[in-house]
């Protein structure tokens, strides 16, 4: 009796072992899917759109978009000229949002979220008296998408996005 008892545990313990439990099998390999993972201009913002693969069912999970902004900035006059070189600013700054996502039957995460330059006051630039601040450019670089909770990214690489104001003089 005692050798038979002991040889069903062992069985089971052994099949749990090899095939795990059912939520370790749920949760694989958590993962952004590239042919549906993009990044595009919406005026100066950058929206990035992605998929997250191989999450649990129902898992709450935290996704981040970080980049470097490279931004610039100038004076314009009452004429809607730039009057001097040094009434402009070209300043490099980290920007990120995050946003929580669930997670469906499957395992999937899809979703979107929105960078936007700094302002010029974020950075600290303003025009004198008669002067208006005006928004110029931004070049978005080193665009990483993170999942803080599976731990899975996705790098865009050496790509960046462009944005120049039509109406900057």
């Amino acid at each position: 009796m005692y050798k038979r008892t002991f040889a069903i545990i062992a069985a089971i313990v052994t099949a749990l072992f090899m095939f795990g439990s059912p939520a370790t099998a749920a949760n694989g390999n958590p993962h952004f899917i590239k042919n549906a993972t993009s990044a595009t201009l919406s005026g100066s913002s950058l929206v990035v759109s992605f998929k997250e693969a191989g999450l649990s069912s129902g898992a709450v999970e935290t996704v981040t978009v970080t980049a470097t902004a490279t931004t610039t900035y100038e004076c314009v006059n009452n004429g809607g000229n730039n009057p001097k070189a040094s009434n402009k600013t070209t300043t490099e700054t980290d920007v990120s949002t995050s946003g929580t996502f669930t997670a469906d039957q499957s395992g999937n995460i899809t979703g979107s979220l929105t960078l936007t330059p700094p302002s010029a006051t974020t950075l600290g630039f303003s025009c004198p008296p008669g002067q208006t601040v005006t928004f110029v450019s931004v070049t978005y670089s080193n665009v990483v998408i993170t999942d803080s909770t599976s731990g899975a990214t996705f790098s865009f690489g050496n790509k960046t996005f462009t944005y120049t104001n039509p109406l900057a003089p």
